[in-house]
């Protein structure tokens, strides 16, 4: 009798863990490039009163006997399926069309040359390993003070660069540095005589400019003079096991263990998806789903109050049998 108390206290928090996971859900509905969880249910342990026996020549055999002991949280996914895009027209918005992920983080050390774009690869202390970065479905960058290509946090976007003065459109035989990935920046004035290519002023000052994404993940930088000049790709990670990143606040992800090799692409090679310019991914909440679940979730937790309910009854009966 006391086992069913014990399976129904499991029960219990199990299905509060499942509604933490749909209020979390139906919370970030608005939110840009969430993905939505799902809480899966698992047999706890059992007790078994007696084991399968086979047969002889005078009696057939047995089956098993077990009582269970409730159910168990098994395990809390994430959902990375690619939700619609919502319409800024902002120029540097934009969002990943399938696979991939966006990479930032914190502005490179004096003695970095950049990021290995193919984790465990580097090996030297001039490269970092691309699981320093962090991962992102949300693509709302910016450029700072510094000229920095910066998401809302302020974390500088990676990617591979141009050669510095790079024209757009893109001159036959420009080419990106697919070994290395690097901040995108705006590049400083170099000297303030006129005709240097649109970098006119002070030198050491970073040109006013509007930056701009095409679908091709092409950063571009458009100077007061007119001229427009390449400044690098945006990358995309292409994680071959995204379940197993660990999300973190502020719509990251950190790489750990059981993702696979993590490696960075242009936009649309290597299994990543392409841009979508002047948006942003929209969370895959379904409020649908959501309430349904939640509906099912609520009617699983009463079912075990009642089952507490009941067997309290049944003990109280035991403990007046003698008046």
């Amino acid at each position: 009798m006391v086992r069913s108390m014990y399976a129904a206290v499991a029960g219990l928090k199990t299905h509060q863990s499942k509604m933490d996971v749909i209020g979390n859900n139906i919370s970030n509905c608005n939110t840009y490039g969430y993905k939505s969880s799902r809480a899966t249910f698992q047999e706890a342990m059992y007790t078994t009163t007696s084991h399968a026996a086979g047969g002889s020549d005078s009696f057939g055999g047995t089956n098993a006997a077990q009582v269970g002991y409730g159910c168990s949280l098994s395990t809390i996914d994430k959902l990375f399926e690619t939700s619609t895009p919502a319409a800024t027209g902002k120029a540097s918005d934009c969002m990943i069309i399938g696979d991939g992920f966006f990479l930032v983080g914190n502005k490179l050390g004096e003695d970095i040359e950049g990021v290995n774009p193919k984790q465990g690869a580097a090996e030297d202390g001039e490269q970092l390993d691309i699981s320093s970065l962090k991962l992102t479905r949300v693509g709302a960058f910016d450029k700072d003070e510094d000229g920095y290509i910066v998401d809302r946090s302020g974390y500088v976007v990676y990617g591979f660069s141009y050669p510095e003065g790079t024209t757009f459109p893109l001159p036959d035989g420009a080419a990106i540095d697919k070994t290395n990935l690097v901040p995108l920046k705006v590049p400083e004035v170099k000297s303030d005589t006129q005709g240097d290519g649109g970098l006119n002023g002070e030198e050491g000052e970073v040109p006013k400019v509007s930056i701009s994404i095409d679908k091709s993940g092409v950063v571009t930088a458009k100077m007061p003079s007119g001229e427009t000049f390449a400044l690098g790709i945006i990358a995309v990670a292409n994680v071959p096991n995204p379940g197993a990143l660990e999300a973190d606040v502020n719509s990251y992800y950190n790489i750990g263990n059981n993702t696979g090799v993590v490696e960075a692409f242009q936009p649309g090679e290597g299994n990543t998806g392409r841009l979508q310019t002047a948006c942003l991914e929209m969370a895959n909440v379904d409020i649908a789903n959501e309430f349904a679940e939640m509906i099912t979730t609520q009617r699983g937790f009463q079912a075990n109050t009642r089952i507490i309910t009941v067997t309290d009854q049944m003990l109280e009966e035991l403990v007046n049998m003698k008046r």
